[in-house]
């Protein structure tokens, strides 16, 4: 992203009281730990590395169904 990456969106997302409760995923080719650590620490509520399409899958479905309550 030209203006800003993921971590600064993701807290910006987070501090914005109308949008706070949108759950934020991060799905990066950073996949060292630090990065998932900074992801988490901005306030991400998943963070999938790029190229786990399985894990990607089943982060998204789970938050998929925990929006519609099940």
């Amino acid at each position: 992203m030209p203006e800003m990456d993921g971590y600064v969106l993701t807290q910006k997302i987070k501090a914005d009281p109308r949008l706070k409760g949108l759950p934020v995923i991060m799905h990066s080719s950073l996949t060292a730990d630090a990065n998932m650590a900074m992801g988490v620490g901005v306030g991400a509520d998943a963070y999938v590395p790029k190229f786990q399409p399985r894990e990607l899958a089943a982060t998204l479905e789970r938050f998929f169904n925990e929006s519609l309550g099940s």
